[in-house]
């Protein structure tokens, strides 16, 4: 929640902040939700708005707006900036979380900077994505599923990825579990409404076992009352109620019979699409990475690194992928967070 950029050196030597905590032009609200770059401008999102910088880090383009979007429970603000100056939506607002984590599905639209809605590039499938708890008597609330889970970096959209350089959409879009073979689909939208690559790629159903079931359940239930944060970061709760939302959650929760073939989606630097594929009983994050007409060119096993505040987390959060490096962050016992930068060595024989 740092509210500026930080640049630093490819040796990691700190350099200098853009930006500061505040209101005004150049400044962050919070945190930035977002950073890329169009051509020569750095564009930073924060929680309402995107700042545009070119030659003054003081003296910023401004976009701002707001546009209430009741049937989904959301507000729409500027999200991502796209390579023709166009924005695609972000939602910073949630008003009514059970519309929203009840939506079967959610559309991705591209916005002028105005705010007028110029078309839809995307539907993004999210159906049996909550968890309907009991946190208190009478008092029903709805969780994320683990396995529905949004992504630690990106669009924020399930199973959907958004080019560096803005250009088009990448996402896992139909599964079609019950084919001849099983199924998923790779689409890649450009921002324009043509659509570069829709392939099925065949895989192997797997089952959610019983094991997998009750490691989840217990995660769930940590995670709903904040176990798995530093207690100094939790909302003031005592321990019998914490202990009956954890009883009430491990009830309610409730697995499919298979994994989801794909848990989370990285548009590549390079025009590879990175998948990583259905949690294991090991933990180990396996990466598919798949080249720009969908042929399937390698694989990556991270065995090591946590992500913060989800117990069923990636090891590593993916921030920027390529054939030759990955950029990616983790977070240590303490909630210490560190960059990693690998390399990737195509000569390996695994």
């Amino acid at each position: 929640m740092v509210p500026a950029v930080k640049v630093f050196s490819l040796d990691g030597q700190f350099l200098r902040d853009i930006g500061r905590a505040g209101q005004g032009p150049g400044d962050i609200s919070g945190a930035a939700s977002g950073v890329g770059w169009i051509g020569d401008t750095l564009w930073i999102a924060d929680r309402s708005r995107i700042q545009l910088f070119t030659t003054s880090e003081r003296v910023p383009e401004v976009i701002q707006f707001t546009m209430p979007i009741p049937e989904e429970g959301t507000r729409l603000t500027p999200g991502r900036m796209l390579a023709d100056g166009t924005l695609l939506a972000g939602r910073r607002s949630i008003t009514d979380w059970r519309a929203w984590l009840t939506a079967s599905s959610l559309p991705l639209r591209r916005l002028s900077r105005s705010g007028e809605v110029i078309d839809t590039l995307a539907v993004v499938d999210w159906s049996s994505n909550a968890v309907e708890y009991e946190a208190d008597p009478g008092r029903p609330w709805l969780a994320i599923h683990p396995l529905k889970d949004l992504p630690t970096h990106g669009l924020n959209e399930y199973l959907t990825a958004l080019r560096p350089d803005g250009s088009a959409v990448v996402q896992v879009a139909r599964v079609n579990e019950d084919g001849t073979p099983p199924s998923f689909d790779i689409l890649v939208i450009a921002i324009g409404g043509d659509t570069l690559l829709h392939r099925a790629v065949e895989y192997e159903p797997r089952e959610v076992t019983s094991a997998m079931e009750s490691r989840l359940a217990d995660e769930f239930a940590t995670m709903v009352v904040g176990d798995h944060i530093s207690p100094s970061l939790r909302a003031p709760m005592s321990e019998t109620t914490r202990s009956r939302r954890r009883r009430a959650a491990r009830s309610a929760f409730w697995v499919p019979e298979y994994h989801p073939p794909v848990r989370e989606v990285v548009a590549g630097t390079d025009g590879t699409i990175w998948l990583l594929r259905e949690m294991r009983e090991d933990r180990v994050d396996v990466w598919e990475i798949y080249d720009s007409d969908g042929t399937l060119v390698a694989r990556v096993e991270v065995e090591q690194g946590r992500m913060f505040g989800k117990p069923w987390g990636p090891r590593l959060g993916i921030v920027l992928a390529s054939r030759t490096e990955v950029w990616g962050t983790t977070f240590d016992e303490f909630s210490v967070p560190y960059i990693h930068r690998y390399r990737v060595d195509q000569t390996c024989a695994r």
